[in-house]
């Protein structure tokens, strides 16, 4: 699909445009890796409670997928320190 345009879109710093695409992909086909990508992009941009919906929502697909369970585990803890 549109996989080599992400990159490219996160390194001129357009996330909103990155963010739609991804949005678009996951939207026609959920992929856990499109998820999983999604949710950090989020954490990056400081969405956390975005990145852990897109986590959660990975995580239905593959309860055992270890770098989505590190990236929720690593949000929650963000989560818990800003409360």
């Amino acid at each position: 699909m549109k996989n080599l345009l992400f990159p490219v879109l996160m390194d001129d710093q357009k996330e909103t445009e990155a963010l739609e695409e991804l949005t678009k992909a996951i939207a026609f086909k959920p992929e856990l890796q499109m998820l999983h990508l999604r949710a950090a992009f989020y954490e990056s941009m400081g969405d956390k409670t975005s990145a852990r919906q897109d986590c959660e929502a990975a995580l239905c697909l593959d309860q055992n997928h270890t770098d989505t369970l590190n990236l929720y585990n690593r949000t929650q803890d963000q989560a818990t320190r800003s409360i």
